[in-house]
């Protein structure tokens, strides 16, 4: 709640929002006959002189008088439930005060720092505009076929279509070119396809645990269950 009072002190330009102590029953006093005098005006000046007397045993009755003509919702609340509403009030009659200066008043959006995220992956690092990556794409696509085109990463796609429907191509017969650096093509092949292959290898793992953990499983005939 002490938050909460600070904050809406700061709105409404309280010289010591910070420092303000809401069990201190001076303070508390103090407070709100700043928001009277400063900021709620619902008193003439001169009918202010209950709540001014913030040293007076007569201050608390001067107070429930001053809730009950503001027409307070927790006239019988606690203490800190009073004056929370008495802020909000005070609050609103700013606004209503200053709409033209309050009006297009857009609440700063917290800057969040984007995610450092660090890739595992050697695929996600490649740069598809250096040398050796147009030169492994050149060595694919001879040995695959592919036409060429200005665009490396086209030729690549290309490959990749290639390779799901026919994943073992004939290589060129040439002695110009090495087919000896198989991880240079695994290195360029799309993460996707990689997945993909991955994803159906555990699949197909998990298929023969299953039917190898099933006791009805007879591994001498061959067959599951009886």
């Amino acid at each position: 709640m002490s938050n909460m009072f600070k904050l809406k002190l700061t709105a409404l330009g309280h010289p010591n929002p910070e420092g303000f102590n809401c069990e201190d029953e001076k303070e508390y006093r103090s407070v709100v006959l700043w928001l009277e005098d400063q900021k709620i005006r619902h008193y003439k000046i001169e009918e202010r002189e209950g709540l001014r007397n913030i040293d007076s045993d007569t201050w608390k009755e001067a107070y429930n008088t001053y809730q009950k003509d503001l027409v307070s919702p927790v006239n019988d609340g606690t203490m800190n439930e009073q004056l929370n509403w008495l802020l909000s009030y005070a609050v609103r009659l700013e606004y209503a005060d200053n709409v033209t200066k309050y009006k297009d008043v857009k609440a700063e959006q917290p800057k969040q720092a984007a995610p450092n995220v660090v890739s595992s992956n050697p695929l996600d690092n490649l740069d598809f505009d250096s040398p050796a990556f147009k030169a492994g794409v050149e060595r694919i696509c001879t040995l695959t076929g592919v036409g060429p085109h200005p665009d490396p990463k086209f030729r690549l796609a290309a490959v990749a279509k290639i390779l799901k429907t026919s994943p073992h191509p004939s290589p060129q017969t040439t002695d110009t070119f090495n087919i000896n650096q198989p991880v240079d093509v695994l290195n360029l092949l799309f993460i996707q396809d990689l997945r993909e292959l991955q994803t159906k290898i555990n699949e197909a793992l998990v298929a023969v645990q299953m039917i190898t953990a099933d006791p009805r499983t007879d591994t001498k005939l061959g067959k599951v269950g009886r």
